[in-house]
C-alpha cells in the first residue's frame, strides 16, 4: 500500500483507473511461507489470477507447478520445464489434445474423459494421469472425517476403481490422485484428510499393481491463512505418516494471490440523498464482481484506503458505488469517523488479488476493463 501511495503522490495522472496493482514480492513471500508451513509442493491455481504479466514474472520462483482450467491458461504458462496440471470437469477432446501436446499432466474428472485420453494416447505419449476424487471418498475411508459439502467434481470410489482398472488395462501412466474439499476447508479437515489419503494410496496401488508417485491433497486456504491458529508443525508431522515415495502437493489460489492485489477506483462525484452520501466511482462491479458481494447472503462491504487529490477534512459515513447503472453496484462503505472522499480522490481496496479480476461479469455497457500495474 505504501508503494502505491508513493506512485500516486508522484504523478497520479499516470495511473489509469479503474485498475489493479499486483505485488510480485508479496506473492513470493506468500509462496515461500505456505511451502514452508506445509513442507510439500505448492501448486498455483491459475484461475485465481490469470494475468499474463504477473504469471510471467512469478514463474522463476513458483517452480512446483501450475493448475490450469482452460486452453488460454494452458498457453499462458509455456516454456522451460514448468509443470502444468490440466483440471476442468468439462474439458473436451480439443482441450486434452492441446494439453497432451504441451506435455501437461491430466487431472481426470470422469470415465468419459479417460476414454478420450486413451484414444489420444495412441498418437502422443501421456505425461501422467491423476484421478480427481470426489470428497465423499474421504468419509468412506475414514469415518471420523468431518462432513464435506457435496459437489459435482471428481469421481466416487466405484468410478475411481473402474478408472484405475482402465489405466492398468490400457497402459496409461497413473500418477496418483487429486482431492479438493472446497474453499476455506483446509483447517477444518486437514488432519483427517491425511488419514483418508493413507488408505486411498494403499487401495489404489493394490488395484493398479504399481506404486503411485503423486498426491494432491487440495487447498482451501483462506486469504489470511497465516493469521490462523492451525498447527502446521503437527500437520507436517502427520504428513510424514504417508509413504515416502509419494510426492505430496497442495494447491492454492486465494491463499497465494489474495493479499498481493489492490483494486483502485477514482471518485467522479459525491452526492447526498436525504441523510446518506454516495461516492460515485469510475469502476466497480464490472471490473471487480466479488467486491460487490452480490453472491453473499450477508454483504460485508470493505472500506477502502483513501488517497486524497486535495486536502479535505469533512467526515461522514458513505457508500462507494460503481459505474454500471446497477443498484447492486455497491462496492464499499465507511462509517462516520472517516474523511468523506471528494471528486478526484482515489479509493484503494485491499485483498483483491484472487478471483477479483478473473471472476467477473461480462462487459455490460461496454465498460472498460481494469488496467493492471505490476509492483516489483
Amino acid at each position: 500500500m505504501q508503494q502505491i501511495m508513493q506512485m500516486l503522490s508522484q504523478d497520479q495522472s499516470q495511473i489509469s483507473t479503474p485498475c489493479y496493482f499486483y505485488s510480485i514480492s508479496r506473492l513470493k513471500s506468500n509462496f515461500d511461507a505456505l511451502k514452508a508451513a506445509l513442507g510439500t509442493q505448492v501448486i498455483l491455481s491459475v484461475k485465481a489470477n490469470s494475468n499474463t504479466d504477473l504469471l510471467v514474472r512469478c514463474t522463476n520462483f513458483m517452480n512446483d507447478g501450475f493448475e490450469v482450467a482452460s486452453i488460454a491458461e494452458l498457453q499462458t504458462i509455456v516454456g522451460g520445464d514448468r509443470i502444468r496440471y490440466v483440471n476442468n470437469p468439462a474439458a473436451d477432446k480439443k482441450f486434452f489434445r492441446a494439453a497432451i501436446s504441451g506435455k501437461a499432466r491430466l487431472v481426470i474428472d470422469s470415465i468419459d474423459q479417460l476414454n478420450i485420453v486413451a484414444e489420444l494416447s495412441k498418437k502422443r505419449p501421456i505425461a501422467g494421469i491423476i484421478l480427481r476424487l470426489n470428497p465423499v471418498v474421504l468419509k468412506q475411508f475414514n469415518n471420523d472425517h468431518p462432513k464435506v459439502r457435496p459437489d459435482q467434481f471428481g469421481m466416487d470410489w466405484d468410478s475411481s476403481c473402474i478408472a484405475i482398472e482402465f489405466c492398468k488395462a490400457n497402459n496409461l501412466p497413473l500418477l496418483g490422485f487429486h482431492l479438493f474439499k472446497g474453499s476455506y476447508s483446509f483447517e477444518r479437515s486437514a488432519m483427517a484428510t491425511v488419514d483418508s489419503a493413507k488408505v486411498i494410496i494403499a487401495e489404489m496401488e493394490k488395484r493398479y499393481g504399481q506404486p503411485l508417485s503423486f498426491a494432491n491433497l487440495g487447498g482451501g486456504f483462506s486469504e489470511r491463512w497465516q493469521e490462523a491458529t492451525f498447527d502446521y508443525t503437527a500437520y507436517r508431522e502427520k504428513l510424514a505418516e504417508l509413504p515416502p515415495h509419494i510426492t505430496l502437493a497442495h494447491e492454492s489460489g486465494r491463499g497465494l494471490m489474495a493479499s498481493i492485489g489492490y483494486f483502485a477506483v477514482r471518485v467522479r462525484y459525491v452526492k447526498q440523498i436525504e441523510n446518506e452520501y454516495f461516492v460515485i466511482c469510475d469502476g466497480g462491479i464490472a471490473q471487480n464482481f466479488l467486491l460487490a458481494q452480490t453472491e453473499n447472503t450477508l454483504r460485508r462491504l470493505k472500506k477502502p484506503t483513501l488517497w486524497q487529490s486535495q486536502p479535505s477534512y469533512k467526515k461522514s459515513a458513505c457508500k462507494f458505488v460503481g459505474s454500471s447503472c446497477s443498484k447492486d453496484d455497491v462496492i464499499g462503505k465507511q462509517t462516520e469517523e472517516h474523511v468523506l472522499p471528494q471528486p478526484g480522490d482515489i479509493c484503494i481496496f485491499e485483498q483483491c488479488g484472487a478471483y477479483n479480476a478473473s471472476y467477473t461479469v461480462a462487459p455490460f455497457l461496454h465498460l472498460p476493463a481494469a488496467t493492471t500495474y505490476i509492483i516489483e
